[in-house]
């Protein structure tokens, strides 16, 4: 099951250093192993964990650092609260994972990686937490960014 074409960033109208900026965040899945994600990169890791789990999809989302303004640790730790309240309340599986930052790789922010989300919910979860994008997976194609509506319409 693929995602919507209309939630990726490959259908917004983006420049191509918006879309290059968006596509270096790597992601990585808190497993045993860690599991690294990024857009557009196949990872036969990923498709075997979405098999084993009985997933056709999955999303990499956080709730930290809101539009891309960086909050305090304390914040950012409530707003991960709520958003695994939030995946509790919508009855779906998910594993810790993080979003890494774009050019420091130290720098990371707690995510989660959602199991069996539709896009729907996927861009619900993104739009109430006002994250510009999050990671779209599924079993048989390579992970795919899905960008916020705003983002989507306006090119940011």
């Amino acid at each position: 099951m693929k995602s919507p074409s209309h939630y990726l960033i490959d259908g917004a109208t983006l420049s191509a250093q918006q879309r290059n900026a968006f596509r270096v965040t790597s992601y990585t899945v808190r497993l045993p192993r860690r599991l690294k994600l990024q857009a557009g990169i196949r990872n036969s890791e990923l498709a075997q964990l979405l098999r084993t789990q009985g997933a056709a999809t999955a999303a990499v989302i956080t709730a930290c650092n809101p539009a891309g303004c960086p909050l305090p640790a304390t914040k950012n730790k409530a707003r991960h609260a709520e958003l695994a309240t939030a995946i509790e309340e919508l009855k779906l599986k998910s594993l810790p994972a993080e979003r890494q930052a774009g050019d420091n790789d130290d720098d990371s922010d707690e995510a989660f990686l959602i199991l069996n989300i539709s896009g729907g919910q996927a861009e619900a979860l993104m739009m109430e937490f006002d994250q510009y994008t999050l990671l779209w997976c599924n079993q048989s194609s390579p992970p795919e960014l899905m960008l916020h509506p705003l983002v989507r319409q306006r090119g940011q």
